[in-house]
Order: C-alpha cells, then structure tokens, then sequence
C-alpha cells in the first residue's frame, strides 16, 4: 500500500488530474477534477489521459492493480471509488446495480428558484451513438433523479441532487427537462459559463458491499451546508 507521505504528496500535488480521499487494502477513492476523462475513449489521446490510466500507475508503485466501477463525465468533478481486486470490484458493482450505494450531487442553475423547492424526475434514457435521448420504458432505461433547491449564490442557484440510478448524462437532462439551465452544460442547456457546475461530494455505500468505511465526503463547492441524511 502507498505511505501516509505518498498519499499526501499525491493530494497536494496541484499537477495531478485527482486527489486520494481515501485508500485501502480493498478500494481507492479519489476526487475527480473537473475535464478529465473516467476511462479511455476511441481516439488514442485518452490511452494514457484518463482517470483509470493515471491511478493504474499511482496503484502500480505499490504492486497492486485498480479496477473501475462507476463513472463521472469527463465535465464533471467528484468521487469516483476503485476497487483494488476483481472481487471487490464486483461485490461493490453489485451494489451500484441494486441501487444501495447514495450519490449525491450539487450543481448551479442560473435561475432563480424558490428555496426548499423539491423535484422529482424520472424519465427512460437511451444512448444513441455518443448522444444520450430521453426516450421511453420500451425503448430506455430508467433514470431516476430526486433535486432540492438548496441556497442562493451570486451566478444563480445551487442545487442538492441525489441519483437512484447511474445513467450517461442523467441529471443534465433531468435539469433540462425542468426548463433550468445548468451553467458549463454546453450540451442540454447550451451555457458557455468556464466549467459544468455538477460536482459529486458524497458517496454512501451499504454494509453489503465490504468496505472497512462506508461513508466518503468532499468538501461543497456551492452548497452552504449539505445535511448528511
């Protein structure tokens, strides 16, 4: 395993793409900084510039080996949880897939809304080539999105947001389909602000997945005090 000294010199190096939050025999967790991409994609710029690459190597300095769960768009920030064997990647995959594992978000829309105001969006998405499209139960999969105006802030509105499920694009279309526009999404809402307002600070997994903790937190950027339910 990586010394408390790597681990630290790690989260304080302001070169690198992410941060370690946590790490154990068992699993990774790391905070995702903002345009960088989870995995590879097709175009051989992103074999070695993506998330999984660079923790393959931050792994491989301690003899051990990451394996992906879950994803982040590459716009995105936030948690991302690694496992470091086959078999906690599928216990806690497991559990992603049961819906047991609490992910929570925030974001900022430029509207101005009603504090306390509570949404809940579910719709049917479906992948089209590398587009995503609110489809139906025949033709998608379920997407479910629960969405709680939180605070005010000086470019608009900040918004606490749990998922249920994990789909391609799920809250920037369930932001969408409300009529919000969510600031940096220069594909839903067609907002050119410097960076995608959607950040993950919270993930909460079940006692079912084996992890020696359950509870992973980042510090908010836009919400003044998220209450840990």
């Amino acid at each position: 395993m990586m010394t408390p000294e790597r681990i630290l010199e790690m989260r304080n190096n302001p070169k690198a793409p992410y941060y370690v939050v946590y790490e154990d025999g068992d699993a990774l967790i790391v905070y995702k900084k903002r345009d960088v991409l989870s995995v590879a994609t097709l175009d051989k710029k992103t074999y070695v510039h993506n998330l999984q690459a660079y923790l393959g190597h931050y792994a491989k300095e301690s003899h051990e080996q990451v394996y992906l769960i879950h994803r982040l768009d590459v716009e995105t920030s936030g948690l991302m949880i690694f496992a470091k064997s086959k078999t906690m990647q599928e216990k806690i995959k497991a559990c992603f897939e049961a819906r047991t594992v609490e992910r929570y978000y925030e974001a900022v829309v430029k509207e101005s809304l009603p504090i306390g105001k509570v949404y809940d969006v579910k719709q049917y998405l479906a992948e089209e080539g590398m587009h995503v499209i609110v489809s139906d139960a025949e033709h998608g999969k379920e997407a479910l999105t629960h969405i709680e105006v939180a605070n005010p802030i000086q470019i608009g509105t900040a918004l606490k947001i749990q998922i249920e499920t994990g789909r391609k694009n799920q809250i920037r279309l369930a932001i969408h389909s409300l009529g919000l526009t969510l600031l940096g999404d220069n594909r839903y809402s067609e907002s050119d602000a410097k960076r995608m307002y959607l950040n993950a600070y919270r993930l909460v997994f079940p006692k079912e997945s084996g992890l020696k903790v359950l509870d992973f937190s980042s510090e908010t950027l836009w919400l003044n005090s998220p209450q840990k339910d």
